[in-house]
């Protein structure tokens, strides 16, 4: 229902505007449409609490800090397999060394 006001009230300044200004200001009533039907549509700025907001910015830094700390974690595990895959070739190669002098 408010939706047809809106359409309604943007389509009655456009008409008024071509009325009263004649077939020349055609485009311009369209456009004097066009722009109070967006303005009517568009969301006004809502009131923000400081500790909510306070509160999105704590919720913000600790998933910052945990995705921070999950990479840390994976560089880490990462280094480790290289270095066990590093070992365990280290270790293949001693051990064909050995088969090798046999």
């Amino acid at each position: 229902m408010i939706i047809l006001l809106k359409i309604f009230f943007a389509c009655f300044v456009g008409m008024a505007w071509y009325h009263l200004n004649g077939v020349d200001q055609a485009p311009i009533a369209g456009m004097l449409a066009g722009m109070i039907l967006l303005a009517s549509f568009i969301k006004p700025v809502s009131y923000q609490d400081p500790k909510e907001r306070d509160e999105y910015r704590t919720k913000i830094q600790e998933a910052r800090e945990k995705k921070r700390i999950l990479a840390e974690r994976q560089n880490e595990e990462k280094k480790l397999l290289k270095k066990q895959a590093l070992e365990a070739e280290e270790i293949r190669k001693q051990e064909l060394k050995k088969k090798l002098k046999l």
